[in-house]
C-alpha cells in the first residue's frame, strides 16, 4: 500500500513538473518578441519554399494567423515571426524540445504522438495513397515485387507496411527523408511506386512541373488528420491556437485559405467540411 502511494505520489509529481515546464510558451514568445514556427520546405500546398525562398502554403498561412493572434494575446505588436525547415523525422523532437513552438505542416494527429507532443484542432482532413509509374503498376496489387518510396517516420508509411503485409504482398519499401525525395526517385524509374498523403503527392508533381506517365490510385491506405504540433502540457498556449483556428472556421476565413492553396484540387471533401464544422467551436 505505502509503495503504490509513493508510486502514485511520484507520478502526480513528474506530471505536474511537465505541466509547469511546458506552461511557458506565451511567456517566452512574449520575453524574446518573437515566434518560432517550423514548417517542411517540400510538402506542397501545405508547407513549401515559395519562388522568393520565403515559407508558403495552407498550413503555414494558418500558422501565420496564429502568429497575429499570438502577438495581440502577449501585447507584442511588432511579434517577428522566426521560420525553421524542418522533416518528418524532426518535426516532433523539434517541438518537444521548444527548437520552435509550432510546428505547420502535414504531421498527422495520433494517440502516439500525443505522448510526447500535444496537437491543436484538426486543420485538414486528407487520406494516404500511392502515386505510380502506369508502365508498371496501379494500384497496390500491382506492387508485387516492386519498390514503393514512402517518406520515414510518418503514418503513410506504416499504413503501407501494414496494407502490403495484410494482403501478402512482397515489394520492398525504400525509405526517404520526404516526399520530394521519394518523387525524385519515381519520376527517374528507380522505384515504381510513391506513398504518401494524396493531396501532397499531387502538390509535388505540380511543383515538380509534372511528369509524363505518373498517376494517383484511387485506393486509401489511411485517414489522415492534421494538426498544428505544440509543446506538451502548456494548455494556456494550445487554447489560444485553437482560438485563432475555431475563429478561421467560424467566420469562413479559412474558405479564402483554402481557396488561395487547394482551389485546384476542387471543393473541399465531405470530410474536410464537417471537420470545419465540428471544430467552429465558440469563444
Amino acid at each position: 500500500m505505502h509503495r503504490s502511494f509513493v508510486t502514485a505520489a511520484s507520478l502526480a509529481a513528474t506530471l505536474l513538473l511537465s505541466t509547469v515546464a511546458g506552461a511557458q510558451t506565451l511567456a517566452e514568445i512574449k520575453k524574446r518578441g518573437s515566434i518560432r514556427l517550423g514548417y517542411s520546405e517540400t510538402s506542397a500546398p501545405f508547407a513549401f519554399k515559395g519562388r522568393d525562398g520565403s515559407p508558403v502554403g495552407y498550413s503555414v498561412e494558418i500558422c501565420k494567423r496564429v502568429a497575429a493572434g499570438i502577438g495581440s494575446l502577449t501585447g507584442v505588436a511588432d511579434l517577428k515571426t522566426e521560420w525553421v525547415a524542418l522533416t518528418p523525422v524532426t518535426r516532433i523532437e523539434a517541438v518537444a524540445s521548444g527548437q520552435v513552438d509550432v510546428e505547420c505542416g502535414t504531421t498527422t494527429i495520433t494517440l502516439a504522438r500525443r505522448e510526447k507532443v500535444d496537437f491543436s484542432l484538426p486543420v485538414f482532413a486528407d487520406s494516404s495513397t500511392i502515386m505510380t509509374r502506369s508502365s508498371s503498376a496501379t494500384s497496390l496489387a500491382q506492387l508485387q515485387g516492386k519498390k514503393v518510396a514512402a517518406a520515414e517516420n510518418t503514418t503513410t508509411i506504416r499504413a503501407l507496411d501494414a496494407a502490403l503485409k495484410k494482403r501478402f504482398i512482397n515489394a520492398e519499401i525504400v525509405r526517404t527523408k520526404t516526399v520530394a525525395e521519394g518523387f525524385d526517385l519515381l519520376k527517374s524509374g528507380k522505384v515504381d511506386a510513391l506513398a504518401g498523403d494524396r493531396t501532397v503527392l499531387v502538390g509535388t508533381f505540380l511543383v515538380a512541373g509534372g511528369a509524363e506517365g505518373l498517376g494517383v490510385s484511387t485506393e486509401d491506405l489511411s485517414f489522415e488528420p492534421y494538426g498544428l504540433v505544440l509543446r506538451k502540457g502548456d494548455a494556456e498556449f494550445r487554447l489560444a491556437v485553437d482560438r485563432v483556428i475555431a475563429q478561421l472556421y467560424r467566420t469562413g476565413a479559412i474558405e479564402a485559405i483554402y481557396g488561395d492553396w487547394l482551389a485546384p484540387f476542387g471543393k473541399p471533401t465531405i470530410p474536410l467540411l464537417t471537420m470545419y464544422l465540428l471544430n467552429a467551436l465558440p469563444d
